[in-house]
């Protein structure tokens, strides 16, 4: 077991798990680069200039970030769409594996769990509807609408998930696949394990200040046991 996850649980009370990635992988039916085309397409056809780095995007939810940033009045069009990419897209979504055996870790242990994503709510509650994971939780904090620039890395849906299990940030872990989760929970306060689930995340996660870092998910639900 990595040193130092059994610790984290026993010096924390609630669990905060990022959605795409350590819950499910949201667009393994349908790309996300194909999700991206099709919001860079809707911009075009408002008439948006695209900036050179934003017209090789292949991230939904960047697109959606940088829109705020030179077509403001488009954010709303682009969030709709967005949305109806997701909530397709979570119909063919691939649980990952240990998700359920983590849930059911936390449930033993008596510590709560929150879905704390830049993926919109209806889409996650849709999918946890349809894998029957809804019971598990103790509620999601998804992307805020209409304010992208409140998304992870901001600590904003950390800090809203905190307030909705009743701990304090430091009593908090977000478990998170990204650079923007790892900066998310170093910006609310709350200590952080990185799910590395792709070749030489272990190194940038670390490097983005992961407390901790894992490359399996049922190593995580092993950790949560051990720590009562």
């Amino acid at each position: 077991m990595t040193d130092g996850l059994v610790d984290i649980f026993r010096e924390t009370r609630a669990v905060l798990l990022d959605f795409d990635g350590p819950v499910c992988r949201i667009f393994a039916g349908l790309p996300a680069a194909s999700a991206a085309e099709g919001l860079k397409r809707l911009l075009r056809g408002q008439g948006a200039e695209l900036p050179q780095d934003v017209a090789e995007l292949d991230d939904p939810l960047k697109v959606l970030r940088r829109t705020a940033d030179f077509a403001p009045e488009l954010v709303d069009k682009v969030e709709t769409a967005l949305m109806a990419y997701e909530i397709k897209a979570v119909d063919f979504a691939e649980i990952t594996p240990g998700a359920r055996d983590l849930l059911a870790a936390c449930a033993g242990t008596g510590r709560p769990v929150v879905i704390v994503s830049n993926n919109s709510e209806p889409a996650i509650e849709r999918f946890l509807d349809h894998a029957g994971l809804d019971k598990s939780l103790a509620g999601v904090v998804g992307r805020p609408i209409g304010a992208p620039a409140e998304m992870k890395p901001h600590p904003r849906s950390v800090l809203r998930a905190c307030e909705m299990t009743d701990v304090r940030p430091d009593e908090a872990v977000l478990i998170g696949d990204s650079w923007f989760d790892m900066e998310a929970a170093i910006n609310a306060g709350a200590r952080s394990i990185a799910y590395a689930n792709a070749e030489g995340k272990d190194v940038t996660l670390a490097q983005a200040g992961a407390d901790v870092v894992s490359k399996d998910m049922r190593e995580i639900a092993a950790a949560v046991r051990a720590s009562r």
